[in-house]
């Protein structure tokens, strides 16, 4: 249980994104009242801005005043400074008792410092607040502090949050394993026929999967297959192949077109050394449906550097997105050992490849797969896009 919790300080600072979240917004101490605009874990996703932010406030912090102070306790949090950072939160809490976020995080420092009432103090203000997410957190300060039987009254949001969320669930379940002689069987199966696999595994953080596959270990007869891609998922990231794929198989043959488990059964194929054969269930999930698929197709060519992955998923890349760091892998790669002019201008020329531009190493590998390539029409494009960027560099 305590491994869950260490995901909650993290879990607790999640919540509702409001305009259009960046860290250009910790460059303006004016708007730091306006706690509305710091909702989003976007705002503060760049370090440097963080210490920029932390360095202004301790050379004057008297200048902050108290309804300020909750962009400075959460880039105290990204930097592991939990006193700094509780102090601050305690100190803005008492121009805004009801924020949501600083309740939280409140709560969950002291649940990891064990002290269990401070922290249900916290939750339950949060819950009166609104806040039903913090039921979760709640529920999971009362078995931490051995005091399980306390779930009770919290289980009917619980169940409904469990549909969708991983922790609600692991949570319900460990209500339900508190007295290992009088298991609740039934709570446990009611709760698991109401989840949305792919809902929960969007909401996965890497502790939650760890216990959750604890879980399962433990309870296996009852997951029915509408939620087994759950702890699937879970054992095949532990590299648990014994279980992994006896779970995706039972998903398979009872839903032979269940695109998370053939998704699943690719990343299986792979970590086990078939390449080809990853490629094939990739390929079934999308056509199955599953357009993001694709992208573990793409994925699957850089971790192989299988040509034949990259001529199979080619035809369909057009349909993703992918992040600069992956277009930025194609470019390399094909700049590399790999001959693919198509791999290389699809990195190069990309909807999402403008930060290749700016960075001085990638846009070097972008000259070098110019002179490369140069034969392509497309090299036109990269070299006036390479042309653009220099006056920008420093």
């Amino acid at each position: 249980m305590k491994k869950i919790l260490t995901a909650f300080i993290l879990a607790s600072l999640a919540s509702v994104s409001f305009g259009n979240p960046s860290p250009e917004l910790l460059k303006n101490k004016a708007d730091f009242s306006k706690t509305e605009l710091f909702e989003s874990n976007a705002v503060f996703a760049d370090k440097a801005a963080n210490a920029a932010l932390l360095r202004d406030y301790e050379a004057n912090p008297a200048a902050y005043k108290p309804d300020q102070l909750l962009p400075v306790a959460v880039c105290y949090l990204s930097f592991g400074d939990i006193p700094k950072s509780k102090a601050a939160f305690e100190s803005f809490l008492k121009t805004s008792p009801k924020n949501i976020r600083a309740l939280r995080t409140l709560g969950t420092i002291s649940l990891i410092a064990k002290d269990f009432d401070t922290a249900m103090r916290y939750y339950k203000t949060a819950i009166a607040a609104g806040d039903e997410k913090s039921n979760v957190f709640l529920g999971s300060a009362y078995i931490m502090a051995n005091k399980a039987d306390e779930v009770k009254p919290l289980l009917p949001v619980l169940e409904k949050l469990a549909k969708t969320n991983l922790e609600a669930l692991n949570v319900v379940m460990f209500y339900a394993g508190r007295d290992r002689k009088n298991f609740e069987k039934e709570l446990v199966r009611k709760v698991l026929a109401g989840v949305d696999a792919r809902s929960v595994l969007e909401s996965a953080t890497p502790d939650g999967m760890s216990t959750v596959l604890r879980l399962y270990l433990a309870t296996r007869d009852m997951w029915p297959v509408s939620a087994l891609a759950v702890p699937a998922r879970a054992a095949a990231l532990a590299e648990l192949w014994t279980v992994a794929l006896p779970a995706y198989k039972k998903i398979l043959a009872a839903e032979p077109n269940n695109r998370l488990a053939l998704r699943g059964m690719g990343l299986v194929a792979f970590r086990t050394g078939d390449i080809m054969g990853a490629a094939d269930y990739i390929m079934k999930a999308y056509k199955a449906g599953e357009k993001a698929a694709v992208s573990d197709g793409i994925d699957l060519f850089l971790l192989s550097r299988n040509r034949a992955v990259w001529e199979m998923f080619k035809p369909l890349s057009g349909e993703v997105d992918p992040a600069p760091a992956v277009l930025a892998e194609l470019v390399r790669c094909s700049v590399g050992r790999d001959d693919s002019a198509d791999a290389f201008y699809y990195g190069a020329l990309g909807k999402n490849s403008a930060p290749l531009y700016a960075d001085e190493a990638v846009s070097k590998l972008l000259e070098d797969g110019v002179k490369k390539y140069s034969s392509d029409k497309r090299s036109a494009e990269v070299a006036k896009r390479l042309a653009a960027a220099k006056p920008a560099k420093k």
